[in-house]
């Protein structure tokens, strides 16, 4: 079996993962730089969100806002789904890849809606046996949670799957697990 990171391993997600950030943050009365949310990317919008709002505002308020903060921003990312781009050759290897009778499946913090909006829109949602996305952990990478719960879905073991990841988060959580991992650098 074979799971796939999404952001930065199989899909360009940065200019709508940036663009949204900046433009919740902006809503608060928070300046930011793309350079600033780039740096701060890994571990989901929830971490990424609280550390700009506590930042700025301290504790007690970034508690108040993160929830309104997260769905502001969730909804900023689904507006800007087309400025997702594909990588090259992904549905010629996930062609390759089911062809081969490999099950695949997809491990991504990002959230649920934004996850299967861009497979819609890009038509390779129908290549996954199994998406886990960061609604369906409490635990963000590099904590193993998230390919814990998509292996056992798969029904395998650790030793019986690949993860494909573009961060240090993603091979951290592999290796938690003994789990080989490739490195997709985009």
């Amino acid at each position: 079996s074979i799971i796939f990171d999404l952001d930065g391993t199989l899909v360009d997600s940065q200019p709508a993962a940036i663009t949204s950030s900046v433009q919740t943050l902006n809503s608060f009365g928070i300046q930011v730089t793309d350079e600033e949310i780039r740096a701060q990317f890994g571990g989901g919008s929830r971490k990424l969100l609280w550390y700009f709002l506590n930042k700025a505002l301290g504790d007690e308020q970034a508690d108040e806002l993160i929830n309104h903060a997260i769905n502001l921003r969730l909804d900023l990312q689904l507006s800007l789904t087309d400025r997702v781009v594909l990588l090259p050759m992904v549905k010629e290897l996930l062609d390759l890849l089911k062809d081969s009778n490999f099950s695949l499946a997809l491990a991504t913090m990002s959230s649920g809606d934004v996850v299967h909006q861009i497979l819609l829109h890009h038509g390779i949602g129908d290549y996954f046996d199994q998406v886990v996305t960061a609604d369906d952990v409490v635990n963000v990478k590099p904590d193993p949670e998230i390919l814990v719960k998509t292996i056992g879905l798969l029904g395998i073991d650790a030793n019986r799957a690949l993860y494909c990841g573009d961060s240090s988060h993603d091979s951290e959580a592999a290796f938690h697990l003994d789990m080989r991992f490739l490195l997709i650098d985009s």
